[in-house]
């Protein structure tokens, strides 16, 4: 979640006001523990301005002239920001002031929804290499869909915001099922809200992370005895408040809880034994019966699938609880078939494995489902870019997820594969790799086993984010298992 203070003109042109809104924003984000950027506003005004309009009493041109910023001021001010641990964002308002932005080092260009259609200015920014966030208030959907296709076609990594341009924006113009509606039409890109409705109307921006807004821009400033903000800028205060209720929002938004899971837990069936049993025994159906509640430690009648046609370990007498300890580990070997199986498809591939290679087992529901669920997993190399192997087994599926900060490639060298991006399903085919952008959901399976080559940025830990949010609950050690390939 990205929070973009935007302060606008609340720094009255004021270098010294602008750094005392910094302070007091950037204090805000470090003790809610939050990702935050504070926004600024350029603009060239000696062209920005016809001359023929540069001292006319239009709204506008009074307000910019009165808070102007010299370039040098501006700069200060950006380097203000990111000595305060700030990402720094700025919107250009004419194709004179990109140059400055790109001199400047600023990480993130904002376009504002005034300029959605100018397209001497986009197609300038879309030739930046920089994070740009588009806000769409007024814009109907061809117009989003032919800057989308520009963007796009310049590979840029890029985000559009719900906005409504009435300020303040009364609660019932919010029109926030336009969230959805970008959501739906353009699912591999992120969507945020930028929002101007009264500081007091909190619900709006909690509503929007809600529908699955990752980026939350909001007017900020700081009142003074002589400064007043306008009806939709937030103070301090009023932004800590919003921030609040939306980190609830977001809590609630996880997954199952540790104390929900042990609550029903206590209401399963734990699994008991009709009748004494000898270790070396196969477990059979027959064995059992369910009763509760289930021991700390007992397998449950959730497990039956995981402990049928195992051996026990132990001998057992009637009525006993069948405990997780009592029984042959399998894990040993199911991974000894799993590399054996890995190995064949390999020789197979005529993919030669040298020495002792890394590996992982990635089982998002356990081990016991990996051939259903997972993908082995060959690390090659790991810097700048990165490249893996991954093996996929007959009938196998790797669960839905996206990454927000490696790019990938994925190339079929053997076998089939089944991708899908977003919805759309794409066969892989030998010599014609894929792309997948960062932020693209994506699953893949296979019917009768394959070797697909990944080529990706930087790989890290913690970057898989998955559409099934029980396994981002998961550590990775609970659903990774490091292992090694044995080749020549």
């Amino acid at each position: 979640m990205l929070y973009i203070f935007e302060m606008a003109n609340n720094h009255q042109g004021s270098v010294e006001h602008a750094k005392k809104i910094i302070d007091e924003f950037s204090s805000l984000a470090k003790r809610m523990n939050i990702n935050a950027a504070v926004k600024l506003q350029f603009r060239q005004l000696e062209t920005f301005i016809h001359k023929d309009f540069k001292n006319s009493d239009l709204k506008f041109v009074k307000r910019f002239n009165s808070t102007r910023l010299s370039e040098e001021q501006f700069t200060d001010i950006i380097n203000y920001i990111k000595d305060s641990g700030l990402v720094s964002i700025a919107t250009p308002f004419d194709n004179e002031s990109i140059p400055w932005f790109d001199k400047m080092n600023i990480p993130v260009i904002k376009i504002a929804s005034c300029s959605i259609d100018d397209w001497p200015l986009l197609n300038e920014v879309s030739q930046i290499n920089k994070k740009i966030i588009i806000s769409t208030a007024g814009a109907d959907f061809e117009t989003l869909r032919k800057v989308y296709k520009l963007f796009k076609s310049n590979n840029r990594n890029f985000a559009f915001m719900h906005c409504v341009g009435e300020y303040p924006t009364p609660v019932e113009n919010s029109n926030l099922n336009r969230i959805n509606l970008l959501r739906e039409e353009f699912p591999d890109i992120e969507i945020g809200f930028s929002t101007h409705e009264s500081p007091e109307q909190k619900s709006m921006s909690s509503y929007a992370v809600a529908m699955g807004c990752t980026i939350l821009e909001k007017h900020v400033g700081v009142e003074t005895e002589t400064i007043q903000l306008n009806k939709y800028s937030n103070t301090v205060s009023q932004a800590e408040e919003t921030i609040k209720e939306i980190q609830i929002i977001q809590a609630a938004m996880q997954g199952a809880s540790k104390e929900e899971k042990q609550s029903l837990l206590r209401l399963k069936r734990g699994v008991y034994l009709k009748a004494s049993v000898s270790a070396g025994q196969t477990i059979t159906e027959d064995d059992l019966y369910y009763s509760m509640p289930v021991q700390d430690g007992q397998y449950n009648a959730s497990n039956i699938e995981d402990i049928i046609n195992q051996k026990y370990k132990v001998d057992l007498d009637q009525d006993a609880a069948l405990m997780v300890g009592d029984l042959n580990e399998r894990h040993a070997e199911l991974i000894k078939d799993i590399i054996e199986r890995a190995n064949d498809i390999l020789a197979m591939a005529n993919i030669p494995i040298h020495g002792s290679e890394k590996a992982q087992l990635s089982c998002h529901y356990g081990l016991e489902r990996f051939n259903k669920f997972g993908a082995l997993i060959v690390d090659k190399i790991n810097r700048e870019y990165c490249k893996k192997l991954i093996i996929m087994f007959t009938d196998q599926r790797h669960p839905s997820h996206h990454h927000i900060k490696k790019e990938e490639a994925f190339e079929l060298l053997y076998g089939d594969c089944t991708l899908v991006l977003n919805g759309k399903v794409i066969e892989l085919q030998k010599g014609k790799p894929v792309l997948i952008p960062r932020g693209v959901r994506h699953s893949f399976s296979s019917k009768s086993g394959c070797v697909i080559e990944e080529v990706s940025t930087t790989h890290y830990v913690g970057d898989s984010i998955y559409e099934d949010v029980e396994i981002n609950t998961l550590k990775t050690e609970d659903r990774k298992i490091n292992i090694r390939l044995l080749g020549e």
